[in-house]
């Protein structure tokens, strides 16, 4: 049978070529669509390391307020602290969840090999109100200002980078900006997090280092300045109000903004998740066109192979059989279509291509497999019960 509907799809090879062009098309199309479907589901499973429900960014603008601002910052914080229904504040700098904003460091240990990650400037607050997994050691503490070696604190995958299965507390480990690598300062490892993906539910686990934060000097002038506020859960637009007063009362001229980080990612996830919509509308335009084609071919096959279908239904063919027919040359044709476009999707796993692993690219021909082949029928079934409806003594007539 195999054989005859190779022989059936040969003879009509020129109006077929359009036709396996397009899906195999499809396919790939389908495929890079499906295996960025399974990168976002896995991403978007895995923790992102922190608790940030009842959690408020507040953004303090200073309007070149050029007095000294750590004496208001001091007074700002304790106040803020004081506040009923406020459970905690830090002094966050640049680096807080879900901002888009990152600072890449280069970050070695010894005469080890270079490591890029992110660094992010924390006070004593930040881990406790962000509640971060601690695996080893310690949060920064008041007892570091007495420290004549800047402490730091890693994440769990610059540990697996510098030191391995080795120890990793009490080891000096030197950084330096991407803007002046030659600027290396030193620090001492105090504790190790788990896994921090601030970038939101689409970012990668990346290596990331903690640098403690302290007010600035109060000659320094600064043109913002961010604080993270986790408040009582159910807390409102009456707890926000408040703050926004409090913050106006003690900095005079400076503007506040607040938002919640609930609603910084679900912005965030929303912006990352547009380009995906817009494939996946590409993808159902081509689907279109080639279930416009299959139609278009199946319907143009039964008015050529009216005698053929004819003939058959006098010697005994039914109509299920002749419908059954034209369905597997629909899937033959598909197969050699798709056939291809197995191999080349094949070739990414091979050659661990984008860095993804085996699952994904499995889950992205599984589904551009489904939807082809599901497409495929669908556009067959019409043309095929239409098919099984001619009659041998209306064909021949016709003949």
């Amino acid at each position: 049978m195999f054989q005859h509907l190779l022989i059936l799809i040969w003879n009509r090879k020129r109006a077929n070529a359009l036709l396996m062009a397009e899906l195999f098309l499809s396919f790939v199309v389908l495929f890079g669509l499906g295996s960025l479907v399974a990168v976002v589901t896995l991403a978007m499973r895995q923790p992102p390391g922190f608790a940030y429900d009842d959690v408020w960014e507040l953004r303090l603008t200073t309007n070149n307020d050029q007095t000294p601002q750590s004496p208001t910052l001091r007074r700002l914080l304790a106040q803020l602290r004081a506040t009923p229904g406020v459970a905690d504040v830090s002094l966050a700098a640049f680096s807080t969840p879900f901002s888009g904003y990152n600072m890449s460091s280069n970050i070695r240990v010894e005469k080890g090999p270079l490591v890029s990650g992110n660094e992010v400037q924390a006070d004593d607050h930040f881990g406790p109100l962000l509640k971060l997994e601690l695996l080893e050691g310690r949060w920064f503490a008041p007892r570091d200002d007495a420290s004549k070696v800047p402490p730091i604190i890693i994440n769990r995958e610059l540990r697996q980078a510098l030191f391995g299965t080795g120890p990793a507390l009490g080891k000096m480990v030197r950084s330096s900006h991407s803007s002046n690598p030659k600027e290396m300062k030193e620090g001492r490892v105090v504790g190790v997090t788990g896994s921090y993906r601030p970038g939101g539910d689409l970012g990668a686990p990346t290596p990331g280092v903690f640098v403690r934060a302290v007010l600035p000097d109060s000659a320094v002038t600064m043109f913002s300045h961010t604080l993270l506020v986790r408040v009582r859960p159910g807390s409102g637009a009456v707890l926000e109000e408040q703050l926004v007063r409090t913050i106006a009362a003690i900095t005079k001229t400076w503007s506040t903004s607040v938002i919640a980080l609930p609603d910084s990612r679900a912005a965030g996830l929303e912006t990352a998740l547009a380009p995906i919509w817009a494939v996946g509308l590409v993808c159902a335009f081509l689907l279109l066109n080639v279930a416009l084609g299959l139609f278009g071919a199946l319907w143009q096959a039964i008015g050529q192979r009216r005698a053929e279908i004819g003939l058959r239904r006098a010697v005994g063919a039914t109509g299920p059989g002749i419908s059954r027919q034209f369905v597997a040359e629909t899937l033959m044709l598909t197969t050699l279509a798709v056939g291809p476009g197995l191999l080349l999707a094949a070739q990414f796993p091979l050659l661990n291509a984008f860095g993804q692993p085996l699952a994904v690219y499995a889950v992205g021909m599984g589904l551009a497999l489904v939807l082809v082949y599901g497409f495929a029928v669908l556009c067959a079934v019409q043309p095929s019960w239409q098919a099984a409806a001619i009659q041998p003594a209306a064909a021949l007539r016709e003949e």
